[in-house]
Protein backbone atom coordinates (compact mmCIF):
# COMPACT_ATOMS: atom_id res chain seq x y z
CA UNK A 1 0.00 0.00 0.00
CA UNK A 2 3.01 2.11 0.80
CA UNK A 3 4.30 1.45 -2.45
CA UNK A 4 1.43 2.09 -4.46
CA UNK A 5 0.93 5.78 -2.74
CA UNK A 6 4.72 6.21 -3.26
CA UNK A 7 4.36 5.60 -6.82
CA UNK A 8 1.04 8.16 -7.15
CA UNK A 9 2.95 11.00 -5.53
CA UNK A 10 6.24 10.20 -7.72
CA UNK A 11 4.18 10.23 -11.18
CA UNK A 12 2.15 13.31 -9.63
CA UNK A 13 5.64 15.39 -9.08
CA UNK A 14 6.71 13.77 -12.42
CA UNK A 15 3.86 15.35 -14.10
CA UNK A 16 3.94 18.77 -12.78
CA UNK A 17 7.30 19.30 -13.51
CA UNK A 18 6.84 18.35 -16.84
CA UNK A 19 4.43 20.67 -17.29
CA UNK A 20 6.48 23.48 -15.75
CA UNK A 21 8.92 22.91 -18.17
CA UNK A 22 6.61 22.66 -21.18
CA UNK A 23 5.08 26.32 -20.14
CA UNK A 24 8.44 27.47 -19.94
CA UNK A 25 9.74 26.08 -23.19
CA UNK A 26 6.38 27.51 -24.62
CA UNK A 27 7.46 30.99 -23.32
CA UNK A 28 10.75 30.50 -24.74
CA UNK A 29 9.43 30.03 -28.18
CA UNK A 30 7.04 33.02 -28.19
CA UNK A 31 9.43 35.80 -26.02
CA UNK A 32 11.25 36.57 -29.35
CA UNK A 33 12.21 40.51 -30.73
CA UNK A 34 8.99 41.33 -33.07
CA UNK A 35 10.54 44.51 -33.94
CA UNK A 36 13.69 45.75 -36.10
CA UNK A 37 16.66 47.94 -36.53
CA UNK A 38 15.05 50.91 -37.70
CA UNK A 39 11.52 50.67 -36.90
CA UNK A 40 9.93 53.95 -35.26
CA UNK A 41 6.21 54.40 -33.74
CA UNK A 42 5.06 57.74 -33.41
CA UNK A 43 2.33 58.00 -30.76
CA UNK A 44 0.49 61.27 -29.98
CA UNK A 45 0.20 62.31 -26.06
CA UNK A 46 -2.70 63.66 -23.81
CA UNK A 47 -2.48 64.27 -20.49
CA UNK A 48 -4.70 65.70 -17.56
CA UNK A 49 -5.37 65.64 -14.25
CA UNK A 50 -4.14 67.49 -11.07
CA UNK A 51 -1.18 65.88 -11.44
CA UNK A 52 -0.35 66.27 -14.83
CA UNK A 53 2.24 69.36 -14.55
CA UNK A 54 4.52 67.42 -12.12
CA UNK A 55 4.40 64.59 -15.10
CA UNK A 56 7.61 63.92 -17.53
CA UNK A 57 4.71 63.87 -20.02
CA UNK A 58 3.17 67.89 -19.49
CA UNK A 59 3.54 69.52 -22.37
CA UNK A 60 4.45 66.92 -24.70
CA UNK A 61 2.15 66.63 -27.95
CA UNK A 62 3.79 63.77 -29.65
CA UNK A 63 6.65 61.08 -28.91
CA UNK A 64 8.93 58.87 -31.79
CA UNK A 65 10.22 55.88 -30.55
CA UNK A 66 12.91 54.49 -32.74
CA UNK A 67 14.69 51.21 -32.97
CA UNK A 68 18.43 51.69 -32.68
CA UNK A 69 20.02 48.30 -31.90
CA UNK A 70 19.38 44.55 -31.21
CA UNK A 71 21.19 42.33 -29.44
CA UNK A 72 19.23 38.92 -28.34
CA UNK A 73 16.33 39.74 -26.61
CA UNK A 74 17.16 43.38 -25.73
CA UNK A 75 15.78 46.19 -27.56
CA UNK A 76 17.67 49.50 -27.38
CA UNK A 77 15.76 52.57 -28.50
CA UNK A 78 15.90 56.00 -29.05
CA UNK A 79 12.60 58.33 -27.81
CA UNK A 80 12.23 61.72 -29.12
CA UNK A 81 9.33 64.01 -27.59
CA UNK A 82 7.85 66.90 -29.13
CA UNK A 83 6.62 69.84 -26.69
CA UNK A 84 4.01 72.44 -27.39
CA UNK A 85 6.45 75.14 -27.30
CA UNK A 86 8.06 73.78 -30.13
CA UNK A 87 11.41 72.09 -28.10
CA UNK A 88 12.56 68.72 -28.29
CA UNK A 89 13.80 65.89 -26.12
CA UNK A 90 15.59 62.88 -26.89
CA UNK A 91 16.61 60.44 -25.08
CA UNK A 92 17.72 56.42 -25.19
CA UNK A 93 16.84 53.87 -23.20
CA UNK A 94 16.62 49.79 -23.52
CA UNK A 95 13.98 47.12 -22.63
CA UNK A 96 14.93 43.34 -22.62
CA UNK A 97 11.36 41.71 -23.97
CA UNK A 98 12.41 38.29 -22.32
CA UNK A 99 12.33 39.40 -18.77
CA UNK A 100 11.28 43.14 -19.23
CA UNK A 101 14.57 44.50 -17.49
CA UNK A 102 15.22 48.20 -18.73
CA UNK A 103 17.68 50.87 -18.48
CA UNK A 104 17.49 54.31 -18.58
CA UNK A 105 13.56 54.34 -18.53
CA UNK A 106 13.31 56.58 -15.85
CA UNK A 107 14.11 59.70 -18.33
CA UNK A 108 11.52 58.67 -20.93
CA UNK A 109 8.25 60.88 -21.23
CA UNK A 110 5.88 57.95 -21.71
CA UNK A 111 6.85 54.52 -20.63
CA UNK A 112 7.12 52.64 -24.21
CA UNK A 113 5.81 48.80 -22.62
CA UNK A 114 7.35 46.91 -25.64
CA UNK A 115 6.84 43.33 -25.09
CA UNK A 116 7.63 39.61 -26.68
CA UNK A 117 5.98 39.21 -30.36
CA UNK A 118 3.35 36.42 -30.50
CA UNK A 119 2.27 36.67 -26.46
CA UNK A 120 -1.34 34.86 -26.17
CA UNK A 121 -4.09 35.38 -24.08
CA UNK A 122 -3.50 34.82 -21.04
CA UNK A 123 0.32 34.34 -20.93
CA UNK A 124 2.26 37.07 -18.74
CA UNK A 125 3.72 40.12 -20.64
CA UNK A 126 7.17 39.08 -18.73
CA UNK A 127 7.40 35.89 -16.51
CA UNK A 128 6.30 36.35 -13.26
CA UNK A 129 4.31 39.49 -14.52
CA UNK A 130 0.59 40.38 -12.91
CA UNK A 131 0.34 41.71 -16.81
CA UNK A 132 -1.16 39.42 -19.48
CA UNK A 133 -3.77 39.73 -22.27
CA UNK A 134 -7.65 39.79 -21.28
CA UNK A 135 -8.73 38.70 -25.19
CA UNK A 136 -7.16 39.42 -28.84
CA UNK A 137 -9.03 42.17 -30.81
CA UNK A 138 -8.64 43.34 -34.73
CA UNK A 139 -6.82 46.75 -34.88
CA UNK A 140 -5.91 47.89 -38.14
CA UNK A 141 -6.85 44.64 -39.90
CA UNK A 142 -3.83 43.29 -37.37
CA UNK A 143 -4.54 40.85 -34.49
CA UNK A 144 -3.97 43.00 -31.40
CA UNK A 145 -3.72 41.50 -27.53
CA UNK A 146 -5.99 43.82 -24.85
CA UNK A 147 -5.06 44.26 -21.64
CA UNK A 148 -7.66 45.75 -18.90
CA UNK A 149 -6.26 45.74 -15.38
CA UNK A 150 -6.57 47.91 -12.11
CA UNK A 151 -4.41 47.72 -8.76
CA UNK A 152 -4.96 49.35 -5.62
CA UNK A 153 -1.92 51.18 -4.10
CA UNK A 154 -1.10 53.39 -1.06
CA UNK A 155 -3.05 50.94 0.86
CA UNK A 156 -5.89 51.11 -0.97
CA UNK A 157 -6.01 55.24 -1.35
CA UNK A 158 -4.94 54.84 -4.88
CA UNK A 159 -6.78 53.13 -7.71
CA UNK A 160 -4.78 53.05 -10.69
CA UNK A 161 -6.56 51.59 -14.17
CA UNK A 162 -4.32 50.53 -17.35
CA UNK A 163 -5.57 50.02 -20.36
CA UNK A 164 -3.17 48.56 -22.87
CA UNK A 165 -3.20 47.23 -26.50
CA UNK A 166 0.19 45.92 -27.84
CA UNK A 167 0.51 44.35 -31.89
CA UNK A 168 0.61 40.65 -31.23
CA UNK A 169 3.25 40.24 -34.08
CA UNK A 170 5.60 42.77 -32.94
CA UNK A 171 4.79 43.09 -29.27
CA UNK A 172 4.68 47.28 -29.77
CA UNK A 173 2.15 49.25 -27.64
CA UNK A 174 -0.63 50.40 -29.94
CA UNK A 175 -2.91 52.18 -27.58
CA UNK A 176 -1.88 52.89 -23.70
CA UNK A 177 -4.20 54.84 -20.85
CA UNK A 178 -3.55 54.98 -17.44
CA UNK A 179 -5.95 56.48 -14.98
CA UNK A 180 -4.79 57.25 -11.48
CA UNK A 181 -7.66 57.87 -8.92
CA UNK A 182 -7.31 59.21 -5.08
CA UNK A 183 -10.05 58.53 -2.58
CA UNK A 184 -12.18 61.71 -2.19
CA UNK A 185 -9.74 64.03 -4.66
CA UNK A 186 -10.77 62.41 -8.03
CA UNK A 187 -8.37 61.60 -10.82
CA UNK A 188 -4.91 62.66 -10.08
CA UNK A 189 -3.27 61.59 -13.80
CA UNK A 190 -5.00 60.19 -16.92
CA UNK A 191 -2.49 60.16 -19.54
CA UNK A 192 -2.87 58.14 -23.02
CA UNK A 193 -0.78 57.82 -25.82
CA UNK A 194 -1.86 56.82 -29.22
CA UNK A 195 0.20 55.15 -32.37
CA UNK A 196 -0.37 57.16 -35.37
CA UNK A 197 2.13 56.37 -37.76
CA UNK A 198 5.12 53.61 -37.93
CA UNK A 199 7.42 51.97 -40.91
CA UNK A 200 6.70 49.13 -39.75
CA UNK A 201 3.27 48.25 -41.02
CA UNK A 202 0.38 50.59 -42.65
CA UNK A 203 -1.91 52.74 -40.53
CA UNK A 204 -5.19 53.50 -42.55
CA UNK A 205 -6.77 56.10 -41.51
CA UNK A 206 -9.92 55.90 -39.78
CA UNK A 207 -13.66 57.54 -41.11
CA UNK A 208 -14.16 60.71 -39.24
CA UNK A 209 -17.58 62.70 -39.20
CA UNK A 210 -15.78 65.27 -41.64
CA UNK A 211 -14.59 62.19 -43.67
CA UNK A 212 -17.85 60.87 -43.77
CA UNK A 213 -19.61 63.82 -44.32
CA UNK A 214 -17.05 64.62 -47.65
CA UNK A 215 -17.64 61.41 -49.07
CA UNK A 216 -21.45 61.99 -48.58
CA UNK A 217 -21.14 65.40 -50.92
CA UNK A 218 -19.09 63.25 -53.64
CA UNK A 219 -21.61 60.86 -54.05
CA UNK A 220 -24.04 62.93 -53.83
CA UNK A 221 -22.80 65.21 -56.61
CA UNK A 222 -22.14 62.29 -58.92
CA UNK A 223 -25.73 61.46 -58.03
CA UNK A 224 -26.81 65.17 -59.07
CA UNK A 225 -24.56 64.81 -62.46
CA UNK A 226 -25.88 61.73 -63.56
CA UNK A 227 -29.34 62.40 -63.32
CA UNK A 228 -28.77 66.27 -65.18
CA UNK A 229 -26.83 63.63 -67.67
CA UNK A 230 -30.26 61.75 -68.12
CA UNK A 231 -32.44 64.51 -68.47
CA UNK A 232 -30.42 66.14 -71.03
CA UNK A 233 -30.12 62.77 -73.23
CA UNK A 234 -32.82 62.00 -75.94
CA UNK A 235 -35.14 59.19 -74.97
CA UNK A 236 -33.43 56.43 -76.36
CA UNK A 237 -30.40 56.96 -75.50
CA UNK A 238 -32.14 57.13 -71.68
CA UNK A 239 -33.98 53.69 -72.23
CA UNK A 240 -30.04 52.19 -73.59
CA UNK A 241 -28.18 53.73 -70.17
CA UNK A 242 -31.10 52.30 -68.06
CA UNK A 243 -30.79 48.36 -70.11
CA UNK A 244 -27.07 48.66 -69.29
CA UNK A 245 -27.06 49.48 -65.64
CA UNK A 246 -29.77 46.91 -65.25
Amino acid sequence: MKKQFSLTILLVLLTVSALSVQLSLVYAQSSGVGVQKGNSFEYTVSLSGSDAASSRANGVTNVTATVSSLTGTLVSYSLEAQFQNGTQRNVTASVDVSNGQSENTANVVIPWDLVAANLGIDDPTYPNSSSWANETVNVNGRPTDHSFQTSLEQGGAENVTLDTYWDEATGVPVNVTEIDTVTGQGVELNMSYALVATNAWTILPEFSPQGTLIITMMLGGIAAALSLRRKKMPLPEQAALVNTAT
